[in-house]
């Protein structure tokens, strides 16, 4: 069974990584959209880092796992 997520990830005004996991993104979408919800979130202070606002956008990803399950 294959785990999907999406891993939004920010700068804070540190210059530190900030990473927010989204479990089960959904299958269709866009790269558009999830650049657009990450600028809000930088626009609108909705997470802190740190203490520190998020003020950049340094990427997003799909991480995809795959788990096997054992019968023990």
């Amino acid at each position: 069974m294959d785990k999907k997520k999406l891993e939004l990830e920010f700068l804070n005004e540190e210059g530190k990584k900030f990473v927010i996991s989204i479990d089960d993104p959904r299958e269709d979408l866009t790269e558009q959209e999830v650049g657009l919800a990450m600028a809000d979130i930088i626009a609108n202070n909705v997470f802190v880092s740190s203490m520190y606002d998020l003020v950049e956008v340094n990427g997003a990803r799909i991480v995809t796992t795959s788990v096997q399950t054992l019968e023990v």
